[in-house]
């Protein structure tokens, strides 16, 4: 879907949430419903477009609630009610943003050890996606994050034990 479309799709949905606010009244709380398009936002447009869409959403609530003809003790307690919400839409864009950069460093690490992987014949360096040719140990650290622990597998224990002289062996068994 094309950005002119997903912020004409964003925007119609919180005007929708907008409405259904002021169609329920300030009795019935319809706070959540506008996640949908903040975690759109968040999610199609970035973090400035996610942020921008948090800001809107709470004019949106503000206006639908002094619409429906809601009236408080305090005139403060409107603005303080509009802050815990605009912190808990941004606190949502924040969430959503974490999610997609979680997923993008997931996929990153994905493309490095799946489809085809060249490998040199003779050194046995793996060529990454950046046009480096690292040592496969290199290459399990840098994009697997994995930790190494040098160990001598049996079949080469054998092979290695084997060939060494019997004193060798003798003098390291007490």
């Amino acid at each position: 879907m094309k950005l002119p479309v997903r912020f004409f799709a964003i925007m119609s949905m919180l005007l929708l949430c907008g409405y259904v606010d002021f169609a329920t009244g300030y009795e019935v709380s319809v706070f959540l419903i506008y996640m949908i398009p903040i975690a759109a936002a968040g999610w199609w447009l970035g973090a400035a477009g996610g942020v921008f869409v948090a800001l809107l959403a709470t004019g949106v609530w503000l206006v639908a609630d002094v619409a429906c003809g809601h009236s408080y003790s305090h005139p403060l307690f409107l603005y303080v009610n509009a802050g815990n919400r605009m912190v808990s839409f941004l606190l949502a864009v924040t969430a959503i943003r974490y999610v997609k950069a979680r997923q993008s460093r997931m996929a990153e690490r994905l493309q490095a050890f799946s489809g085809d992987v060249p490998v040199c014949t003779q050194c046995h360096r793996i060529g990454a996606h950046d046009g480096f040719w690292r040592p496969i140990e290199g290459h399990l650290v840098e994009f697997g994050h994995a930790t190494l622990n040098p160990k001598v597998c049996p079949d080469c224990a054998r092979r290695t034990y084997a060939r060494a002289p019997y004193r060798f062996a003798s003098e390291h068994v007490n």
